[in-house]
């Protein structure tokens, strides 16, 4: 054949192209009379045309071979059944002219050309029989071949596993399977767990962006070529039954993938949900044994001081010096759906794992654990505390996508002080509702009045509140508002007049008539300490009281 594009006809291993097929010696002398930019396509199958109606019998990536006899007469047929066939998915067709056909139609092969359907005109030496037995025996060996490839890569990729490689390991393994692609193998959020090969093309391709892969860009499975670089990459979904745990990410380096390209990725996220499944399971017995050991220390167990050494070493925790403790708990809002025990467990595990990786990637030093519905971590002191907790707390809820809130302890010196430390924590997370609503970092130390109401019922400091403020809350809005405003404006400046009415933005003697309708109403608090506390610790349950009324059901 003299009149194929040599550009088109690129080699490939795995599968039997047109190209290929017409550069055998069994088509020596056929022509490619029209169609010249599919002639690259994959052939799976030959067959013959013996009858008009051929289409109900056509498979896509078939190549059809034909006499001019089964073929219509009529040009427009001829311009419809090219048409049918290459919406069918063929491959290309191959004409034997004869005394039926002695020539292709000017239309034949216009049509062809336009719709990039591979047209050849087969000698009348050449047999259908050799051309279907030659393209037969090519199909079935590199099938064979792609099959032994495909369980090549699978063994390599399960002795990684089996070897306990980890994902690093395979990572490096796709990378080099795929001629030194760029591969990334990330969490359900696009952070890197394993990377291998050249960065360059992940962040050209803007998929890597500060350590991580963006997540956005990779749902389901795919492939895809950058417009831009004109480099192909590839991903698959980690997956184990219904459970999401990431992804595999490749990017084809100088040498294209080839066919195995996606195969590879495949496989590769295959035995990545092993790994992945593998490290959950072993993790959870990791954070079984931590959770136990933080219990053990909180809880001021019978074990003495010494004995905690051994205990806390084993896990890198490092607990004689200066500590601060932080107990977590997640804010459940009225509209979230209910989830399966399994779905449940599964969420608090992942929660325990944000958990620790956050508060150690800011004390390496520091013991983080899961305790039953709380999250509890004992830090160094010798940082902000209130800082590290709130930057904790908003990388889990970006992870973990809800809200949890806080609470800190005071500091206190190595284990002995670790179970006070936590009571505290506990009692400033409880509390953190009541003084800043949902969501709250609360720290004890700064809790000051509030502790001492927590001590007493609900009932008791909405009935204590009313008896103090009763006149003042029996007001009619806007008045009320207005007056609870002064007041508190009042108590938070001492009294002190000028500054208050600064602040208020009112005239001196507006609040000079405001106080003497106050005082009028709930007594002489202005000249009277006994007085002021009763009123200030009045406001302190109203305002714990109005925080509450905000938690979410």
């Amino acid at each position: 054949m003299d009149q194929r594009d040599p550009a088109a006809a690129t080699s490939s291993s795995q599968t039997l192209t047109l190209a290929e097929l017409l550069d055998d010696e069994v088509l020596d002398g056929a022509q490619l009379v029209a169609g010249r930019a599919g002639i690259g396509r994959s052939i799976n199958a030959v067959n013959v045309m013996t009858v008009p109606d051929i289409g109900r019998w056509v498979r896509h990536d078939e190549f059809l071979l034909a006499t001019g006899y089964p073929l219509p007469r009529d040009v427009e047929e001829q311009g419809t059944l090219l048409a049918d066939l290459h919406r069918l998915g063929l491959a290309g067709i191959g004409i034997k002219l004869d005394r039926y056909m002695p020539e292709l139609t000017p239309k034949m092969i216009d049509v062809a050309d336009q719709l990039g359907l591979p047209l050849v005109v087969i000698p009348e030496h050449i047999r259908f029989d050799d051309i279907l037995s030659r393209a037969f025996a090519a199909i079935v060996n590199r099938q064979a071949a792609a099959l032994e490839r495909a369980q090549e890569i699978h063994n390599s990729f399960l002795d990684i596993t089996l070897s306990g490689g980890g994902l690093a390991e395979l990572a490096r393994k796709l990378s080099a399977l795929l001629g030194d692609a760029s591969v990334a193998i990330t969490d359900r959020q696009g952070g890197v767990l394993a990377i291998a090969g050249d960065q360059a093309p992940l962040a050209e391709l803007h998929l890597l962006t500060s350590g991580t892969i963006d997540a956005a860009r990779l749902r389901g499975a795919g492939v895809r070529t950058d417009q831009r670089t004109r480099k192909s990459w590839a991903w698959r979904e980690i997956r184990a039954g219904r459970l999401h745990h990431g992804f595999v990410v490749a990017v084809e380096s100088a040498r294209p993938f080839g066919e195995f390209g996606v195969a590879a990725v495949e496989q590769a996220a295959v035995v990545a949900a092993l790994e992945v499944t593998r490290d959950l399971a072993v993790g959870a017995v990791e954070r079984r044994f931590a959770s136990n050991a933080l219990f053990e220390l909180i809880t001021g167990s019978e074990f003495e001081p010494r004995e905690h050494t051994p205990l806390s070493s084993g896990f890198g925790w490092r607990l004689d010096r200066d500590i601060v403790v932080l107990v977590g708990r997640k804010e459940s809002p009225g509209d979230e759906m209910p989830l399966s025990k399994r779905q449940s467990r599964l969420a608090d595990d992942r929660a325990i794992e944000f958990w620790t990786s956050a508060v150690r990637s800011r004390d390496r030093d520091a013991a983080a654990a899961g305790l039953g519905a709380e999250l509890v971590a004992v830090i160094g002191a010798d940082g902000d505390a209130l800082a590290i907790a709130r930057s904790v707390q908003a990388e889990v809820a970006q992870f973990t996508r809800a809200e949890y809130a806080i609470g800190v302890s005071r500091k206190y010196r190595g284990q002995t002080g670790i179970s006070i430390a936590y009571q505290e924590a506990r009692t400033a997370l409880r509390l953190g509702h009541r003084v800043s609503g949902t969501s709250a970092v609360t720290a004890y130390g700064e809790l000051g009045l509030f502790r001492l109401l927590a001590q007493v019922r609900d009932e008791e400091l909405r009935t204590y509140a009313e008896e103090t403020l009763g006149p003042l809350m029996r007001l009619s809005d806007p008045e009320r508002s207005e007056m609870f405003r002064t007041l508190e404006t009042l108590i938070e400046h001492n009294m002190n007049m000028a500054e208050a009415a600064r602040h208020l933005h009112y005239h001196y003697n507006t609040l000079r008539y405001r106080l003497a309708k106050l005082e009028r109403l709930l007594g002489p608090f202005s000249t009277s300490t006994q007085v002021a506390i009763q009123v200030g610790v009045a406001l302190q349950i109203t305002e714990m009281q109005r925080n509450l009324a905000r938690r979410p059901k």
